[in-house]
């Protein structure tokens, strides 16, 4: 071991108790270890990639990976070329006085929780809920800002650790931040705002399990994308979801996009209850049925049939004959007799025809 390796080891480094709490649960194995690294040897001075290659503690295919986790949580800054270690403490102080002014500011805003002593209550039941008691201090803060920077309703800002809480997140600040973060740019700061918010979410969960289930299917990130956009666009629900399933059983190979383009269609129609689509899908039935029938009998209209098949009578079935069409198969056998009589003559005559003999005169006068 090195001499400088030797003083650190003997040496001791101090790491801000808010890394612990505010950062360190949400950091991957080699940026932990590429902090506490940096933190020991830095000293405030600049660093840089070739830095932490020396340190030998991680592999070097994820330097760079690492660096830009450090660098998007907030634990070091870029200068230059170079990174240095962000001031911590300083940065909390700073968003300490800007919360301390939004709460100044908030005190005149009716509705909020701006009262010593209701603020006193809220925290309080949070921290013995949720903490056992023992909050510390960063969510003190987070509440603060809650009610004083984002403007939330005390139930909302009660709402938030409950959600923390159910979505195992509690201990982890800068996802509550982050989620504390998202609902006040959806403008969710009130207690029905959150509630419609909170419901479209729940919803969205029983389809993703309702179309897993009714496919026996694991669905991918894309199935589920597809499935929330239903409930955001097509303003999709469970007894809608469930008939589309019956409507499109009969087809072999179901597919998510075969629900969505009849959810699509019912949409456009302006339906949005399983009744509705239900009675729609009897009208089509029957239109079906008359267009199918109609073209049945277009079709047997088409072809020849006797008399037996069209139900008539054997004396009915002859056919009747007008009088036009008697005069001229009449006269057909008249014609076949008169060509008879001139055949036999010229047979009698030798085969040689009256008019010809009458041009040389009758030989038997002559003589």
């Amino acid at each position: 071991m090195n001499d400088e390796y030797s003083e650190l080891v003997i040496s001791q480094s101090q790491l801000d108790d808010i890394f612990v709490v505010r950062y360190l649960q949400d950091l991957s194995r080699e940026a932990v270890v590429v902090y506490l690294w940096l933190n020991m040897t830095s000293r405030g001075s600049a660093f840089d990639e070739e830095t932490v290659k020396s340190y030998r503690v991680i592999s070097e295919s994820k330097i760079k990976e690492t660096m830009a986790e450090l660098l998007g949580a907030g634990l070091i800054a870029s200068s230059g070329n170079k990174f240095v270690l962000e001031d911590l403490k300083r940065r909390e102080v700073k968003d300490y006085v800007a919360a301390c002014k939004a709460k100044g500011e908030a005190g005149d805003i009716p509705g909020l929780m701006s009262d010593p002593e209701e603020h006193k209550t809220l925290t309080a039941s949070i921290s013995k809920t949720f903490f056992q008691g023992r909050m510390d201090y960063n969510y003190y803060r987070l509440i603060d800002k809650c009610l004083y920077e984002y403007r939330f309703e005390g139930t909302v800002c009660y709402k938030l650790f409950e959600e923390g809480y159910q979505n195992n997140i509690l201990r982890r600040y800068n996802a509550m931040a982050g989620v504390a973060s998202l609902w006040f740019e959806k403008g969710y700061t009130t207690a029905d705002r959150l509630e419609q918010y909170l419901e479209r979410n729940s919803l969205k969960e029983r389809l993703v399990k309702l179309c897993s289930k009714t496919m026996r299917k694991h669905l991918t990130d894309l199935d589920i994308s597809r499935i929330h956009g239903w409930v955001d666009n097509l303003n999709a629900n469970e007894e809608l979801v469930a008939y589309a399933f019956r409507v499109n059983e009969f087809r072999n190979n179901l597919t998510l996009m075969n629900i969505e383009t009849t959810l699509k269609k019912w949409f456009d129609l302006g339906i949005d209850t399983a009744d509705k689509a239900a009675k729609l899908n009897e009208e089509e039935h029957k239109e079906n049925q008359r267009k199918s029938s109609y073209r049945k009998n277009r079709s047997s209209g088409s072809k020849w049939r006797t008399g037996a098949e069209a139900g008539l009578a054997a004396s009915d079935a002859e056919p009747v004959k007008d009088e036009g069409s008697s005069a001229g198969e009449s006269s057909k056998p008249e014609k076949k007799e008169k060509a008879s009589d001139n055949a036999k003559s010229k047979k009698d005559d030798g085969g040689i025809p009256d008019d010809i003999l009458d041009m040389f005169g009758d030989s038997n006068e002559d003589d």
